[in-house]
Order: C-alpha cells, then sequence, then structure tokens
C-alpha cells in the first residue's frame, strides 16, 4: 500500500529532521543557560504565532484541490495564496514596527529581534507551500531531502554562530533565518518550474481561499495557544529560567508528534483521494487503519517516555537535568494531540473549517484556565497537565462533530 511505503519514508525523514534539533541539545545547553534557553523557546513561539497570522494554513487549500481540479486552476490557487501571503507578511511587520514604538521587549525577547519574525514565517509559509505539493504529489524522496537539508543546514549555522561567534540564543536565530531564506528560494523556484504558481490575481479564487483559510486561523492559533502558552504561563507565574528547563523536557515529550505527523503526512493525500470516491471497502479500511493508529500512538508515548528518561542525562548538561518530570506528560499529550490529528481531515473534506475554529477556540480557552490553575496549584508540571485536558478536548470536539456528519461506522456495523 503507497499510503504505508510513504509513511516510512516520511518517517525516516521525519527522524533525520528532529533528530538536528536533538544533536543540538548537547551544544545548546552547554553554551547557553535555562535562562537565553527560555528565551529561545519564546522567541519561536513568536515565530509559530505570526506563522498562524501569515500563513493562515492556506497550505490545506492544496490538499482539499489538488486531486479534483486541472493543473492550470491549481497553478492560479497557488498564485493567488503567494499574493495573500506577500500582502499579510507586509501587514503584521507594520504591526510589528507599531508594537515597538510602545514597548522594549515582548516576553523577554528585545523588540529589535523581533522584528525578523514576520520575515521569517513568510519563507517558511513558502516552503510549506512547496513541501504539501511533493508531498500530494507522492515525491516523498524528494521531500525528505528538502526537509532533512533544510534542517541541516540551519543546525551547521547555528554552531558556527554559537560556538565561534558566540552569538548565544540569537545564534539559533540566525541560522533559521537564513536557513528558511534558502529553502524559500528553492521552493519558489521548483513550484516555477513545475508551472504551480500563476501570479494572476483573481477574485473568486481569493474568496474561495479565504473561505476555507479563514475559519481556520481560529484553529491554527487555538491549536497554539494549546502547545504554547504553558510558556508563557510559566514565564510570567515562575521563571524564564523555568521555561528553558520544561521546554528541554517537552522536546523530548513532543517526539511523539514526529511519528505523528509523518503518518498523516502520508495518510492526508490517501484519505482525500479515498474520499474523493468512498466505497464500503475504503470505509472499513479507513475506519481500521485509524485504531489502529490510535492504540499504536499511546503504546508509542509511553515507550518514547521510557527512552527519553534514561537518555536525557547523556543529551544536556547537568543545569537541565530537572526537565525529566516533564517527559511522560507531554508525550501522552501528543499523543492525544495525534489522535486529533487523524480526525481534522474529515473536517476539510467536509468544508466544516468554521467548526474547527469553535471547538479549537473552546479549548484553547479552557487551557488558559487551566494553565494558570493548575501552575499556581502545582508549580511547572501543571502546564503539562493543562496540555493533556485541552488536547483531550479538542479531540473529543472534533471527533463528536465528525462522526455526526460522516458516517464511518466507528462501531463495526455495516
Amino acid at each position: 500500500m503507497q499510503v504505508v511505503k510513504n509513511s516510512f519514508i516520511y518517517l525516516g525523514s521525519s527522524i533525520l529532521n528532529k533528530m538536528i534539533p536533538f544533536l543540538l541539545l548537547p551544544i545548546l545547553t552547554k553554551y547557553l543557560s535555562p535562562k537565553e534557553y527560555g528565551i529561545l523557546s519564546i522567541y519561536f513561539i513568536a515565530i509559530t504565532l505570526y506563522s498562524a497570522f501569515i500563513g493562515m494554513a492556506m497550505h490545506t487549500n492544496i490538499s482539499k484541490n489538488f486531486f479534483n481540479t486541472s493543473r492550470d486552476e491549481l497553478s492560479l490557487y497557488m498564485g493567488n495564496i503567494v499574493i495573500i501571503l506577500s500582502i499579510n507578511t507586509l501587514l503584521y511587520f507594520i504591526v510589528t514596527l507599531v508594537i515597538s514604538s510602545f514597548k522594549d521587549s515582548l516576553f523577554s525577547i528585545p523588540l529589535n529581534w523581533i522584528y525578523l519574525i514576520p520575515i521569517i514565517s513568510f519563507f517558511l509559509m513558502l516552503n510549506e507551500l512547496n513541501t504539501t505539493i511533493l508531498r500530494n504529489e507522492g515525491k516523498s524522496y524528494l521531500f525528505g531531502i528538502i526537509e532533512v537539508g533544510n534542517s541541516a543546514i540551519k543546525m551547521v549555522l547555528t554552531i558556527i554562530f554559537l560556538v565561534i561567534f558566540s552569538f548565544g540564543w540569537k545564534s539559533q536565530v540566525l541560522g533559521t533565518f537564513i536557513g528558511a531564506m534558502l529553502f524559500a528560494v528553492v521552493a519558489v523556484i521548483y513550484m516555477n518550474i513545475r508551472g504551480f504558481i500563476k501570479l494572476n490575481f483573481c477574485k473568486d479564487k481569493i474568496k474561495s481561499i479565504l473561505h476555507l483559510s479563514m475559519p481556520l486561523i481560529p484553529h491554527v492559533l487555538g491549536s497554539m495557544v494549546i502547545a504554547m502558552s504553558d510558556r508563557l504561563f510559566i514565564e510570567r507565574m515562575v521563571s524564564i529560567e523555568m521555561v528553558g528547563i520544561y521546554s528541554v523536557g517537552y522536546m523530548f515529550g513532543m517526539v511523539v508528534m514526529i511519528f505523528t505527523d509523518a503518518f498523516i503526512k502520508a495518510w492526508s493525500p490517501w484519505f482525500y483521494k479515498s474520499l474523493a470516491s468512498i466505497t464500503k471497502t475504503r470505509k472499513k479500511k479507513i475506519v481500521k487503519y485509524t485504531y489502529i493508529y490510535i492504540v499504536g500512538v499511546f503504546i508509542l508515548a509511553f515507550i518514547i517516555s521510557l527512552i527519553s528518561q534514561l537518555i536525557l542525562p547523556y543529551f544536556v548538561d547537568k543545569k537541565f537535568y530537572g526537565a525529566s518530570e516533564f517527559i511522560l506528560w507531554i508525550a501522552i499529550g501528543y499523543a492525544i494531540q495525534g489522535v486529533y490529528k487523524i480526525f481534522f481531515p474529515y473536517l476539510v473534506h467536509l468544508n466544516k473549517t468554521s467548526f474547527l475554529a469553535v471547538s479549537t477556540t473552546v479549548a484553547a480557552l479552557l487551557n488558559l484556565l487551566f494553565n494558570y490553575i493548575f501552575i499556581k496549584e502545582f508549580g511547572a508540571i501543571g502546564a503539562a497537565y493543562a496540555t493533556i485536558l485541552s488536547f483531550g478536548i479538542s479531540a473529543l470536539l472534533v471527533f463528536w462533530y465528525q462522526n455526526k456528519n460522516c458516517d464511518m461506522s466507528w462501531n463495526f456495523r455495516w
């Protein structure tokens, strides 16, 4: 089955891709203090935040339309996505300039370094468009080369800036900026050569893109709140040093996401293609593989947690050993998020992304409340508890809505 083959390829490239940050951990934790590592963690949260607003999950339009539109029409979609992306980047860069006139720093980040964030986000989103095309084309090997190559260049540049030039936490920011820029250029060249970009402004395509993507903004933003607000609460309620320690534990726990992402990258094109001409046999396959995936993800979370506890002392400096208490809880949280991911494509297929905005917003608001209550009661570990509960609520809501609107017979009653 092609989806299984591609899953292994995506898994291999994802493991190699995510191994690179782990290979950086011994170096980063040696040269950076917990405070500096905390600032770096907050900085990448800010990049993800900007990317949610600038990118608006517009790559979803590619997956939705790839198998049911002509190449010319798809290239028109792509061209108008790039136009929207460029306008958004300019808009949020101006917003950043305005903010900088009122504040000197934002969540411990010097504002003069925040100017790079919308630009980095723009480059990352261009690369996201390209890799989405590659996945839908089934070019998993080329996808892996680009994904791993991007991370490898960022790692090498980070080491150079950190070890040779002693730029501190800014080293990884600069490495990410340069790497993202290089691969954005590669993305544009590839998409243009393959005829995937037609820069003709089309009002109808703009409306279609925004109709699907606008509801995904609160969805993506809500997902980010669930996944990242914990560190912002820790920074305010505990300390920036604890953010650094927590973030190291988070990196180990979220290894689960490497496997869920790899599977979903292979699953989504096959899933959308199957639903385009659904049969009882295909429904049975989808349900069967979904159950196997869910069980496997939770087993994987416990295995990864156990292994991580054993290898942590060999990967990080001793001032970060306190990260071990967070690993299991973060791993369970990302197993639950993996369950959410398997049901997300149904709502895109049904064009019901507006419900994603509602469900994720509800879960995100509860997450803010849970973070405050649990961190106040239990300390930094409370943030991990809040993450588990919020991912669970989000997954349950999406499954309930999918089950209500798309009959897949999860009880195997055919």
